[in-house]
């Protein structure tokens, strides 16, 4: 089972995951204090519990996908298309992640001297990075390994 797209796709979300508490976790301490930090620490509670629950439920139905493609509920074909949408859906979603990144800085540069709206753009933007580097990764190692190339 270790060796097809699913179970591909369930180890691969783990760093997302990941990420996602550790954003909670350190949004919570950082949102305890004042001005710019807890701001930023806001923003990353927000965005690390989104990206928590999305990896948890990614993770969750690739491994029940991993387990019908061992028992032959689902064949290969099946998992060649799941590889695809994956891959172009993590390509929107580096698109979306250049917006995330050009908001933050936007706001960084409109805030003045406002440490609130300077901590929320800069946690925007950081948030956004990560999911840049992240969806941009991940597609390229699925087209890499998962999808065939084209003849």
């Amino acid at each position: 089972m270790n060796n097809n797209f699913f179970s591909f796709q369930y180890h691969a979300l783990k760093p997302l995951e990941q990420w996602g508490i550790g954003s909670v976790i350190g949004g919570a301490v950082l949102a305890l204090l004042p001005g710019f930090w807890r701001h930023f620490g806001l923003q990353a509670i927000g965005w690390g519990a989104v990206d928590w629950l999305l990896a948890k439920a990614g993770r969750r139905q690739a491994l029940l996908k991993a387990e019908d493609l061992v028992i032959g509920d689902i064949d290969e074909a099946q998992a060649h298309a799941a590889a695809e949408r994956l891959r172009n859906l993590l390509l929107i979603n580096a698109g979306l992640d250049l917006l995330y990144i050009g908001s933050g800085l936007w706001l960084l540069r409109q805030a003045g001297d406002r440490a609130d709206r300077r901590g929320m753009g800069a946690g925007i933007l950081v948030q956004g990075l990560f999911l840049l580097l992240f969806d941009s990764i991940l597609a390229a190692e699925i087209n890499r390994r998962w999808i065939a190339p084209s003849l």
